[in-house]
């Protein structure tokens, strides 16, 4: 009866107007029947949701909750003592309506479990450096899988999720923000997670939990660890790429370990951080003026500053853009250049520093590494494996995967080594390199 609608509605002030319009009807009527026992009463979860404060973000607090699931209860429970005889059903006993009750609250559990579940998934992912096109990808697979109806839009350090509400024609908006970094043993720790609860071997709530400590874990190294890294990875990569001496090398091992001392430093001073890149090229270009009779300069302030070198960067940058994904694509692409822009200008007014301080000759002038005396090229190959297992270290790779990255790199090495090295195939030398890398990899990875 009205009467009857108007006791429902009063249990949801804040859902009438579109009660009226979404609740089932008969005979042009609100069908007021008391739901039976084995009825899906996750079609009242609308209204519960509705309630203010009933939503949370990353598990926050629920505020109305048992306020709201109270709320459809006493609903059934007033239609148990008014409807009598007008019913289809006997009146339900406290039993059956707590029965109902804990219906209706696993249900709400559930969604937002699955919810919480896609919002750990997209900050994980995003934290631990998945290219973006394949994070769209994987959270709207497994929001599929979820029954979640939701899209994503995903920029770097940034990610919009829009969850669509089919009962009450409502959207909801959560904006995860994020810093962007590379870890790879975490993104493979949430890759296993999202295969497991893909092919339901694990089950959301288990998924949820795995995600929040992999979140929470600890650095796989050590300070130490990680400071020694910067320096084996300068001196690496002057003997392999940039035609450095022996001397040049341990000149461009000390100033690694001062750049990593550096970046120790911006991890703890965020004040600091948005000056680091620049501080380390002006240091490195004033340190290697100052000791220019002895050094080669472009290959020991290239190599002292190598970490700093956006190539990944902007090797994903242009992933994005191949997978058309424009937005996070240009967005890297731009960062990376005006990052090499800052290194090349530091190290530029490093020098100039120098020489206008002790008015010494301009050695920065010819940045041609033609000028330097490099080391034998056969001790690149002692050069090779330290520098693979040093990037390896940088990004977080777990030390049983760094073999087969070092076997993988040998492969791609090989090929170069035979086709630019001994063939003098300058052009297409490095195109299958780089495409004997992707294949091994990928078959590795699969």
């Amino acid at each position: 009866s009205p009467d009857h609608g108007d006791s429902l509605l009063s249990c949801f002030p804040d859902s009438q107007a579109r009660a009226q319009h979404s609740l089932p009807a008969r005979n042009g009527r609100l069908d007021m029947r008391i739901p039976r026992a084995d009825t899906d009463l996750t079609r009242f979860l609308p209204y519960a949701l509705s309630t203010p404060g009933i939503q949370s973000v990353l598990g926050s607090p629920l505020q109305s909750y048992e306020n709201s699931i109270d709320n459809v209860a006493d609903w059934v429970n007033h239609k148990g003592h008014m409807m009598g005889a007008t019913t289809d059903h006997k009146v339900s006993t406290p039993d059956a309506l707590a029965e109902r009750r804990a219906h209706i609250l696993g249900g709400i559990q559930r969604l937002l479990q699955h919810q919480r579940f896609i919002f750990l998934l997209a900050q994980a992912m995003m934290q631990f450096g998945a290219p973006l096109h394949h994070l769209e990808d994987n959270l709207t697979r497994i929001s599929r899988q979820l029954r979640i109806a939701a899209t994503f839009t995903t920029m770097p350090g940034l990610v919009l999720v829009s969850i669509e509400d089919a009962a009450t024609f409502t959207t909801e908006t959560k904006i995860i923000r994020c810093p962007n970094g590379y870890d790879m043993h975490r993104l493979d720790l949430t890759d296993q997670v999202v295969r497991m609860v893909g092919k339901e071997g694990m089950s959301v709530e288990e998924g949820t939990q795995q995600l929040d400590d992999i979140l929470n874990m600890g650095p796989m190294f050590a300070w130490y660890w990680q400071l020694l890294d910067w320096g084996l990875a300068s001196w690496s990569v002057c003997l392999l790429a940039f035609h450095g001496s022996w001397i040049d090398s341990a000149a461009a091992f000390v100033l690694g370990l001062v750049a990593g001392s550096l970046n120790l430093l911006a991890s703890r001073l965020k004040g600091y951080t948005n000056l680091f890149e620049a501080s380390v090229s002006i240091l490195c270009g004033f340190v290697v003026s100052a000791l220019g009779e002895w050094l080669c300069f472009p290959a020991v302030t290239l190599s002292a500053t190598v970490v700093l070198l956006p190539g990944l960067v902007l090797t994903t940058g242009a992933i994005e853009l191949a997978a058309r994904n424009m937005h996070a694509g240009t967005i890297r692409v731009g960062y990376a250049l005006m990052l090499a822009f800052i290194i090349a200008f530091g190290i530029h007014l490093g020098n100039n520093a120098y020489v206008e301080i002790f008015s010494a000759p301009n050695r920065a002038s010819n940045m041609d590494l033609a000028v330097c005396a490099p080391v034998s090229m056969w001790w690149w190959w002692l050069a090779f494996p330290v520098s693979i297992s040093s990037i390896c270290l940088l990004i977080n790779v777990h030390p049983r995967n760094w073999p087969m990255c070092n076997v993988a790199a040998g492969a791609m090495f090989a090929v170069f080594w035979t086709l630019v090295i001994h063939l003098q195939l300058e052009t297409i030398g490095p195109v299958v390199s780089a495409f004997v890398l992707g294949l091994v990899g990928n078959v590795w990875g699969r």
